[in-house]
């Protein structure tokens, strides 16, 4: 993340919880011999609580808090266009929107749960970093959620 700041001049927001991992204060959740246990570090700029709406050329963007794949993981809902970007909130796999790889998830019961929370909203597409694009929502969530 270092690079891409020095490269571009970009702010970095994240949730408060995440913030100690990218600024190198603390060693990373899934660290492994084959994984860094710190990354270079970057300052967070704006430290995220969960519930913040911003303005953006799309419309308003709600930043949406489920942890469970990390501590402070953060998703982004765009109400005006029914779309979630569940970031790594959820995943797909064979074209269908699924639920979270527990070996890649420390705390899968809080995972569960924020898919509940994610469920709360009026989704109709789903954008995740693993996977991509699906037109699944809400319905689906609930689904997920219920251990489905």
């Amino acid at each position: 993340m270092a690079a891409v700041v020095d490269r571009t001049g970009a702010a970095v927001f994240a949730h408060e919880a995440e913030a100690p991992y990218l600024e190198g204060d603390e060693e990373l959740v899934k660290s492994s011999e084959e994984r860094p246990t710190v990354i270079e570090p970057a300052t967070v700029d704006v430290r995220l609580t969960g519930g913040e709406t911003f303005a953006t050329a799309a419309g308003p963007t709600e930043v949406v808090p489920p942890p469970g794949h990390s501590p402070g993981h953060v998703s982004a809902y765009f109400p005006d266009a029914e779309l979630l970007v569940s970031a790594d909130a959820l995943t797909v796999a064979d074209g269908e929107l699924a639920g979270l790889s527990p070996e890649m998830t420390p705390d899968l019961d809080t995972a569960l749960e924020s898919v509940a929370v994610l469920a709360d909203r009026d989704v109709a597409e789903t954008v995740c970093f693993h996977g991509g694009h699906v037109k699944a929502g809400t319905e689906r969530l609930e689904e997920i959620a219920g251990g489905e």
